[in-house]
Formats: C-alpha cells, sequence, structure tokens
C-alpha cells in the first residue's frame, strides 16, 4: 500500500504499484491500497485520506501545535498517512490479511502500533533510510542491501531481512543508441556520459559531476543530465552551461515510458551521490547495458558489483580519470555485458518476487518453499502462494 499513488509519482509509490502487479502475476492474493486516482483493476482499492498538497493537510499541519507530530500532524505527509491509516484500519480487520508490506514509514509504524486490531505482520521497507531508532520499533524490516541490514548488529528473535528492490528488466534492456541519440538530438558518435538523479546539487552532487566532466577533458563528449527538477535546477544547469557549454544537456522530468530511451542513448552512467540506500538509476542503467560508476559507498558497491566501477568521488579528479577508461569500446562493452547480467540475477521482477515471497512465509511461521525444476516448481510456487493474503 502506499498512501501517495495515485497522486503523487515517487519511488515509494512506484515500488507499491509494481511489487502488487508482480505478486498478482505471480498468482498471490494481494491487495494494492492506494490514496488517489481510480481503482482501475479488480485487486487495486481506494482509501479516502487528506492527500498531502491538498487544502486539509497543509492546513492542519501548519496550524496544529509542535507537539503533534506525536499523532501524526508533524507535516502535510505525516497528514496524509495518519487519515490513511484510519481509512484503511477497518478493511484489514475485516478481510483478514496475513501481510502488509510498504514503504512510507509513519503509515508502517501506526499499523504496526495498531496490529492487535487488524493482526497482519507489517513489514516496513526501508527505502528512505529511517534512523535505527526509528526502525527497532518494528517487528519485520526489510532492508535494500546486505550493508543495510548488517549495520544493525544482533538483531535478537527480530526478523529482519536484505532484499532489494527490482526493476522490469524487460523494459529496461540493451536498444538501439544510435536511434536513441537521433530521437534526443545527440550526436550519434559522440563518447556519452548519462547521469540519471534528481536535478541537485545538494544529495545527488550534480555539480561534481560536472566540474569532474570538464576535468577529464573530452572535447567531443557529451554529459546528459536527466532528472526531477527542484528548486536547485536553475542555478545548477546555468553553472553547468559556463563551464560545458552545448555539450551539457539537460532532460527535466521526463517521463517514465521514456527512460529506456535516456538509457540507451547513453555510454557509461554515473551516480555522484555518496551515500545510496540502493540508487534505482543504477540498477535501470545496468539492465540497459550500461556500465555504472559510483562512490564508495557499501552499498552503492553491492548494487554495481561487477558492472562498473567504484571511485572516491570526494578526491578531485578520481572521477575524471575513470570516464576516461570508459572510452575504450572494448572496456565499456565487458562492464556494460556484467551489467546486464547482474541485473537478471540479483534484481530482476522473478528474482525478487521469490525473495519477498520466501519473506511473507517466514514472518508468518511457514515453510519455506524447497526449489524444484523448473516445471514443477511454477506450480508449486503458485499454490503455496495462494496461502498468503497480503497488502501491498
Amino acid at each position: 500500500m502506499s498512501s501517495g499513488l495515485g497522486h503523487i509519482a515517487r519511488g515509494v509509490e512506484t515500488w507499491a504499484d509494481t511489487t502488487a502487479t508482480a505478486l498478482h502475476d505471480r498468482g498471490t492474493d494481494v491487495t494494492l491500497f492506494k490514496g488517489g486516482g481510480t481503482a482501475d483493476r479488480p485487486f487495486e482499492k481506494v482509501v479516502r485520506c487528506a492527500q498531502r498538497y491538498a487544502w486539509l493537510a497543509e492546513t492542519l499541519a501548519k496550524w496544529t501545535p509542535g507537539w503533534t507530530w506525536h499523532i501524526g500532524c508533524g507535516s502535510p505527509y505525516d497528514v496524509e498517512q495518519t487519515t490513511f491509516a484510519a481509512g484503511v484500519l477497518g478493511t484489514l480487520r475485516r478481510e483478514h490479511y496475513d501481510v502488509v508490506h510498504l514503504q512510507d514509514p509513519w503509515l508502517a509504524y501506526l499499523l504496526e502500533q495498531t496490529r492487535a486490531l487488524h493482526g497482519a505482520k507489517v513489514i516496513l521497507g526501508n527505502g528512505t533510510e529511517e534512523p535505527p531508532e526509528f526502525l527497532a520499533k518494528f517487528e519485520h524490516i526489510q532492508e535494500l542491501t546486505p550493508y543495510y541490514l548488517e549495520r544493525h548488529g544482533d538483531l535478537g528473535d527480530r526478523k529482519w531481512f536484505a532484499a532489494p528492490n527490482f526493476i522490469d528488466a524487460d523494459r529496461f534492456r540493451p536498444g538501439d543508441p544510435a536511434a536513441a541519440r537521433r530521437a534526443m538530438g545527440l550526436p550519434e558518435d559522440a563518447f556519452v556520459v548519462l547521469s540519471v538523479a534528481a536535478l541537485n546539487r545538494s544529495r545527488k552532487r550534480l555539480d561534481w559531476i560536472i566540474r569532474e566532466f570538464a576535468r577529464a577533458d573530452m572535447p567531443a563528449a557529451v554529459l546528459v543530465l536527466a532528472g526531477a527538477e527542484e528548486p536547485e535546477t536553475a542555478d545548477l544547469v546555468e553553472e553547468g552551461r559556463q563551464l560545458l557549454g552545448k555539450r551539457l544537456v539537460v532532460r527535466t522530468n521526463v517521463p517514465f515510458d521514456e527512460m529506456p530511451q535516456v538509457y540507451h542513448a547513453g555510454d557509461v552512467h554515473v551516480l555522484g551521490s555518496l551515500q545510496e540506500v540502493m540508487g534505482i538509476s543504477l540498477v535501470e542503467a545496468m539492465a540497459s547495458g550500461l556500465p555504472c560508476i559510483g562512490h564508495c559507498w557499501p552499498a552503492t558497491e553491492w548494487v554495481i558489483g561487477d558492472g562498473g566501477s567504484i571511485v572516491d568521488m570526494q578526491q578531485p579528479g578520481n572521477l575524471a580519470g575513470e570516464l576516461q577508461r570508459y572510452r575504450d569500446e572494448e572496456f565499456r562493452h565487458e562492464r556494460g555485458q556484467a551489467a546486464r547480467r547482474r541485473v537478471e540475477n540479483v534484481f530482476s521482477i522473478d528474482a525478487v518476487i521469490t525473495q519477498y515471497l520466501a519473506m511473507y512465509r517466514t514472518v508468518c511461521g511457514l515453510e519455506p518453499v524447497e526449489d524444484q525444476d523448473s516445471t514443477k516448481g511454477a506450480g508449486r510456487e503458485q499454490s503455496t502462494e495462494r496461502e498468503l493474503v497480503g497488502s501491498v
């Protein structure tokens, strides 16, 4: 479930939608609860709530006393989650769900605290890097990488897991670079460095990437930045234009359906942030056959694996030097192939949904499904998955 789904487009909402769809396709009895829009599919239900950008949520957050964050009025997003929880609680209680899996943190907390009323096991997917003291309030946590799970140390009796988000490896797959570059107005023979990230300097550090690209001294290369426009974007782009001129190409708020083409246009993908819970753009790029360069942060290192390179992005010149290596077509091709293989093995829908289903069975105290051959396993998986009733 997601309180923002149907009226907000972020990673949390996309995760809820794609996860519920994948579970439904696998034969799982799943319900997708959403805070807006319409119930267009049989497994969807809309929960009316005070949406965060609507008058009611903004007014409550603005005019209630500061202490009311304890009861879910600290911000419009908190108000949205609180009213969503109130709206969904009756349905959870009546329909006896086994598992509720979500990534909205305050909503998850409210449902964890009311488990005696609805009876479902609550799993918070920690995609928002919540602090350890908040996570300690939960019996079940899904961290997105092994590093984030291991940092908690001894978990005692709590059942916490490491399972990544997934991407659709059929949607994001290698394509025709020449066609993509023609469509985007890029030179077909240029070395194209791509960075897909929110267009800011404060977290994604695109200003660093711009300066390192300039330092690399590649006159025929092009830097493409693609991501959501933010208050910092205008100044960032102006700085980039001063350094790179027409060699900087910026694409703002690209529709999701057009993102595969953006990845097809690149030769290498760079993520400049110093910390990432997972970094879904890395996985999308790798699925598209692009090698990736990221910072020496354990979660980023795990995601990229052998599908690219890790550098210290706080040391001037490191990224510039690594970009020079990727001008070698053979080297680039080998890393790109490894990147695609890693996505198929670790981050594809089948790979991750299998982990999710095992996680659900564990929290419900059910025996794990034993591996079987591909023919018999499909039927066995489907029958056992239907033993669970879940909400995403």
